[in-house]
């Protein structure tokens, strides 16, 4: 039986490692290779001629750009009187030197002082010929212009046909997007790195848990701990023992509690036990386990259903007559002020461990704003 569990701790480090690994690779590929493609980089526009745009609608695009004609539309805040409040970001008219071509690029404010500078710059080079000698490189998905964004784009553009004549016709009404990959929402991408790094970060922790047999070495700390106890010992008692559940069982039986929690195999000494009840949180953070304390002054929790905790404190019951079994508001103030007092009741009234009379109703709830705790009394 302790094989069994300890082969399906390492099968749990194995499974781990699979789903992480499946995870990253849908993350970094279903949506529209844009994790991936951002850190390829950008297909680069800059110094192409005869560009057909079309062909790089809904990739991710980069340009040099020196040369800003100036504005086409804004993005900006308004408050509850809708007065304008401040701008976020800005949609610039630039100029594709190479191609002889003009297009937009959408940028966030933080970018307009730079972008304010290639305006002069343009605007010298058209009075006076001189070439911008800097330029910026922007990145980002290559759109179409389309809706109230193209009829801004349009008007622009005609409005600069007077001094600029034939910009109209090089106009290609796409913009850059920085604000996305392939389509997809830059911040969504970041998403996916946290994720995927988690991830990562979970597949190496479950490696070092598989080669290490992490299993093996909770059991040989517990033995190292207890003198005296052997695995034999243990797997003797497991195969005796009430076994709660079938894919994560609890072990109940009369020396030893054994479980799995993912890679780790988790054992409880039974003669050292002096207190358990189960505990229940419903709400956001919801909690359902069975709350087992020892004579060390600790309380360890064990994750099971209200189905499952029944049971293992019915096998304590049945074989733990030392233990006290349910909880009252009252054991909970002796245990909290006078341990040694609490360990009295446990050990010198054997066999009264749990309130049988009836003058518990099965259970004690407490309330909080948040979440609702029931502290079973078994």
């Amino acid at each position: 039986m302790l094989e069994e569990l300890k082969g399906r701790a390492q099968k749990s480090a194995k499974t781990r490692i699979i789903g992480w690994a499946i995870t990253i690779v849908v993350l970094m590929i279903a949506p529209l290779f844009a994790p991936i493609q951002m850190i390829l980089g950008p297909k680069d526009l800059t110094g192409k001629t005869n560009l057909d745009y079309s062909k790089y609608e809904g990739k991710y695009v980069s340009l040099d750009v020196s040369y800003v004609l100036g504005y086409y539309m804004e993005e900006y805040t308004v408050d509850k009187s809708n007065r304008r409040t401040s701008t976020n970001k800005y949609g610039y008219i630039v100029y594709n030197y190479d191609d002889n071509s003009c297009v937009g690029v959408w940028l966030p404010k933080s970018e307009d002082s730079q972008m304010q500078k290639k305006i002069d710059a343009t605007l010298e080079f058209l009075l006076s010929g001189t070439e911008a000698s800097e330029s910026k490189k922007v990145k980002g998905t290559l759109k179409p212009l389309t809706g109230q964004e193209l009829d801004f784009y349009k008007e622009s553009i005609e409005e600069l046909e007077e001094y600029i004549p034939g910009i109209v016709e090089a106009s290609a009404y796409y913009y850059i997007d920085y604000e996305s990959v392939n389509k997809i929402p830059t911040y969504v991408i970041y998403l996916i790195y946290i994720v995927c790094a988690i991830g990562v970060i979970m597949i190496i922790i479950s490696l070092i848990q598989l080669l290490s047999k992490k299993s093996e070495k909770d059991l040989n700390k517990f033995i190292a701990a207890n003198p005296g106890v052997t695995e034999a010992q243990i797997d003797s008692d497991m195969r005796a023992a009430v076994r709660i559940g079938k894919k994560n069982a609890i072990f109940a039986g009369q020396r030893f509690t054994v479980w799995q929690v993912n890679t780790a195999v988790k054992i409880l000494d039974n003669s050292k036990l002096v207190w358990a009840y189960y505990y229940r949180v419903t709400g956001r953070n919801s909690v359902s386990q069975t709350r087992i304390f020892n004579i060390d002054h600790k309380m360890i929790a064990i994750n099971a259903s209200k189905d499952a905790s029944d049971k293992l404190l019915s096998a304590y019951v049945a074989t733990q007559p030392h233990m006290i079994i349910g909880y009252k508001s009252e054991l909970e103030k002796q245990y909290n002020k006078d341990f040694r007092g609490f360990l009295d009741l446990c050990y010198n009234n054997a066999g009264q461990n749990s309130d049988n009379s009836g003058e518990n109703d099965g259970y004690t709830t407490q309330f909080n704003n948040e979440s609702t705790s029931n502290q079973d009394e078994f």
